[in-house]
């Protein structure tokens, strides 16, 4: 990074570059307005960039006086980058160009079991879409991959999915992809999706709640994202909040994802339908109970189905008691709720809302803002393409000047 205190500069090319990904199109003397350098410094930059092909010109600047400058952009055909969300019944892929375009994604089938069968059609149906997207696959230059539970991502471990691997899951993924992979946990990264794309504007201080098959969170703090020593903040849905005799996934008892979470919704739903409770899934549930998935749930909740919103609304109660002390604890300004059953709207949010004004203390809570996730199900997918290419930028060297 530069420091334009110092004699001796040092300039990034990602500070450079990230003036790009922030503006379509940029010229010498914009860049050396923002960054405060010469504008023969920024000309070596430049040249540079246009070099190793990062920027392309585009024209000159329409101005009313003096002579025009030269526009630049991101070139967005320098190469290509991939992000994976691995969902629970399904995995979302999406191909990105250089300049952050979403070229496509597509929703394919997959049902994760922790053995290495399921890792190989797990790649399988990757190279299957690169295939298909009829790409230059030599010009990926990353693939993203987002995995539920606990994840180091500098190390390029999961410790809950494929964790039967002796080699972090990056590595082996790399050598059986054949391209450069990186993993991400999948709440972190669908946060850093709202940060890119969804209704985050200038805030610093932000709660991101995933209610999806599972619950989790990332936090940021004074505008940094919070990963922890090992990569493992956020472990939202493992907080220690029933005393119930439900196990959770993780082997324990009592811990809130048991009874908030999708899961706890679909089974809740499930168990009173079947102990008698009328509901427009009555007949479906009763004919097959393993045709109901989480999505016709949240659809009859939508549809007005009154025990489903009783279920929702229950849920939302007990979650909003517990991010109440998330607020009392960290004094955010705002909190995005996305996730599965963020689709559920107001059912969802309203008794949220209630609970936190009722748990928390009014001075905490006075400057805070709840809102949905705007993204919602594309917030996972979104994110993981965008870390795949910030994870390429971060690595550009610097440039002594």
């Amino acid at each position: 990074m530069y420091d334009k205190r110092n004699k001796n500069i040092k300039v990034s090319l990602r500070d450079v570059l990230a003036y790009f990904i922030n503006n379509e199109k940029l010229s010498i003397p914009q860049i050396a307005k923002e960054m405060d350098l010469s504008l023969p410094t920024v000309g070596k930059i430049f040249a540079e960039l246009m070099e190793k092909n990062y920027i392309i010109c585009v024209g000159k600047q329409e101005t009313m006086e003096g002579r025009p400058p030269m526009l630049y952009t991101i070139n967005p055909q320098l190469g290509y980058f991939i992000g994976v969300d691995i969902k629970y019944n399904y995995i979302r892929i999406g191909l990105v160009d250089f300049s952050g375009n979403i070229l496509s994604i597509q929703n394919i089938q997959y049902t994760y079991e922790n053995n290495s069968k399921n890792l190989n059609e797990l790649c399988l149906k990757i190279q299957n879409f690169i295939r298909d997207s009829k790409i230059n696959s030599t010009l990926i230059i990353n693939i993203q991959i987002n995995i539920s539970g606990r994840v180091n991502t500098k190390l390029g471990i999961s410790y809950t999915m494929f964790s039967f691997l002796d080699d972090p899951i990056a590595e082996v993924l790399e050598y059986k992809l054949g391209h450069p992979v990186t993993i991400e946990n999948d709440t972190r990264s669908m946060f850093y999706g709202e940060i890119y794309k969804g209704c985050i504007k200038n805030q610093k201080d932000i709660i991101y709640i995933n209610v999806g098959w599972g619950l989790g969170s990332s936090l940021m703090v004074d505008g940094h994202i919070v990963n922890g020593k090992s990569g493992f903040a956020g472990e939202f849905g493992h907080f220690y909040a029933f005393d119930n005799e439900i196990l959770c996934h993780c082997g324990k008892k009592g811990c809130l994802e048991t009874e908030v979470s999708g899961s706890a919704l679909h089974r809740i739903c499930i168990e009173q339908i079947q102990n008698g409770k009328q509901s427009i899934l009555s007949e479906k549930v009763n004919s097959d109970v393993t045709s109901v998935d989480l999505d016709d749930i949240i659809q009859a909740i939508n549809n007005e189905d009154l025990l489903c919103i009783e279920i929702i609304e229950e849920i939302a109660t007990k979650l909003g008691r517990q991010v109440a002390n998330l607020v009392n604890l960290l004094n955010p300004e705002l909190i995005i709720i996305g996730g599965s059953l963020s689709k559920t709207g107001d059912y969802l949010l309203l008794p949220l809302n209630v609970a936190i004004k009722k748990y928390t203390l009014k001075m905490v809570n006075k400057d805070l803002n709840i809102a949905l996730s705007t993204l919602k199900d594309e917030a996972g997918i979104v994110g993981a393409c965008y870390l795949a290419r910030c994870n390429y930028l971060k690595n550009l060297r610097d440039v002594d000047l």
